[in-house]
């Protein structure tokens, strides 16, 4: 097994620490928007083909997995012009560019939701293969580990997360929600490490800031047993997020990175929001008002053993598998 990936970023520690060869090819990023870059990067993209003829020439792979991003393009092509078979796998209900770019060639296509949510892709509908998407077990573990905060048992949590890097408008807004938040709920927040000072800073100073718990990153094992112990989990509607959601099955407000590539995020929220398995609040209608008012009808009502219940049917432990199977056929 041969992983090739990019030339920058943390995937090559990652992939060998797990004990596979990585190699890294150039490819550039096209911008959705007028910029030099994007000329630049078409070289870039043609110099990341060059090479990737090579890696698939020496590797000759009976199979190649694309799983999207800016490398899926000159690999995916110099796989097919050499014959090797490809399949890809998109995340989200919106397929991104890389994958729009090898759909039609590809043999098989996995996607993460069910095959309902791509009826728009009439082209290429009779690729499409359910598999979910992978990810860590322990979120399926119905045993909640331990948490190293003070929790406090006798308010409901409400646990945030705005994915690795945080998000800055998502911790703005719960930083001026908290007066109101925390008489009633205690807020644990994966802040990301650029807002995470300033909000420990506010706690430091606030009089009322011991149920409210900024977190600068958090180990998978720890993600998962917060949003297992969280009576409403906030999020960004990114598909791993959504599914790492579904299988600890709790309820969730989703508010979606505005003018993400093709709006995926919000058409994987209001996927989920159409079928009662989350609740969808806009960003540019989030106002501390309406987000307590939001949670407060999630955590005291039926709503939200209603979201729960839906979101958890979505959930596919076994999608690690069934791509597995798709690539040793």
């Amino acid at each position: 097994m041969l992983y090739v990936g990019s030339l920058k970023g943390s995937d090559r520690q990652l992939v060998t620490e797990a004990g596979i060869k990585f190699i890294g090819v150039p490819a550039g990023k096209w911008r959705r928007y007028f910029d030099l870059r994007n000329l630049v990067d078409i070289f870039v993209t043609i110099g990341g083909f060059i090479t990737a003829l090579f890696v698939v020439i020496f590797f000759w792979p009976e199979r190649v997995l694309i799983k999207g991003g800016y490398v899926g393009v000159p690999v995916g092509l110099a796989a097919l012009v050499l014959g090797r078979r490809l399949i890809l796998h998109e995340s989200d209900t919106v397929m991104g560019v890389a994958n729009r770019i090898l759909a039609p060639l590809a043999s098989k296509i996995c996607v993460s939701f069910p095959l309902e949510a791509y009826e728009n892709n009439r082209k290429i509908l009779s690729k499409l293969i359910f598999t979910g998407v992978p990810i860590n077990e322990v979120f399926y573990n119905r045993a909640i580990g331990e948490i190293p905060l003070p929790i406090n048992d006798k308010k409901p949590m409400v646990f945030v997360t705005g994915g690795s890097q945080g998000a800055h408008a998502i911790n703005q807004l719960i930083q001026n929600s908290l007066p109101q938040l925390l008489s009633n709920y205690q807020v644990v927040h994966q802040t990301g490490s650029a807002d995470y000072a300033g909000l420990q800073s506010w706690k430091a100073s606030s009089d009322f800031g011991q149920d409210y718990h900024p977190i600068d990153s958090i180990p998978n094992v720890q993600m998962a047993s917060l949003m297992k112990r969280a009576a409403v989990i906030i999020s960004r509607a990114g598909a791993t997020a959504a599914f790492e959601i579904a299988a600890t099955g709790r309820p969730a407000i989703l508010i979606p990175l505005p003018n993400s590539a093709n709006d995926h995020q919000y058409a994987n929220a209001k996927y989920l929001s159409d079928k009662g398995a989350a609740a969808l609040l806009l960003q540019s209608e989030a106002t501390p008002t309406v987000l307590v008012e939001r949670i407060a009808r999630v955590v005291h009502s039926d709503m939200g053993k209603r979201l729960a219940f839906n979101i958890r049917e979505l959930a596919y432990p076994l999608a690690a598998e069934r791509i597995a199977d798709e690539l040793l056929q």
